[in-house]
């Protein structure tokens, strides 16, 4: 496991160091591919996401890591309804269409999604509906 870890920071630091030199060339006005840049801004906000999620489990106190946790969930959430709302903009502009790719496997998740969404909702009223039955 330590060598895991060892391997782990090491490649950290080299990518560290390749980011740094990559963000001289990005501000020297260097011609880019569009598509290939916004690949790069996405991959690069995921593991900024999930770079700061470990460091801040790694670092939370036992009793914080259940609080942190639903921290977490709530900012995914955050992130993905505004990943919504651009892509069904995206749709509106037929920025993006079926040739896109993987319209499909995104439908699925979407329904999976949906599916689950919709039995939270049912459970949170149920619970609501009997609760304030209780209190009269």
């Amino acid at each position: 496991m330590a060598d895991k870890g060892f391997q782990i920071a090491s490649r950290l630091r080299t990518l560290s160091t390749e980011l740094r030199s990559l963000e001289r060339d990005l501000k020297s006005d260097a011609v880019v591919d569009a598509a290939a840049l916004q690949e790069f801004r996405h991959s690069l906000d995921d593991i900024r996401m999930a770079a700061w999620t470990a460091s801040e489990l790694q670092n939370a106190q036992p009793a914080r890591k259940e609080l942190l946790g639903k921290f977490l969930a709530a900012e995914r959430i955050r992130r993905f309804a505004q990943m919504i709302r651009d892509l069904s903009l995206d749709l509106e502009h037929q920025d993006v269409t079926w040739e896109s790719g993987g319209i499909q496997t995104l439908f699925d998740s979407v329904s999976v999604l949906q599916a689950r969404l919709d039995r939270l909702i049912r459970d949170h009223r149920s619970a609501f509906r009997n609760l304030k039955d209780e209190q009269g």
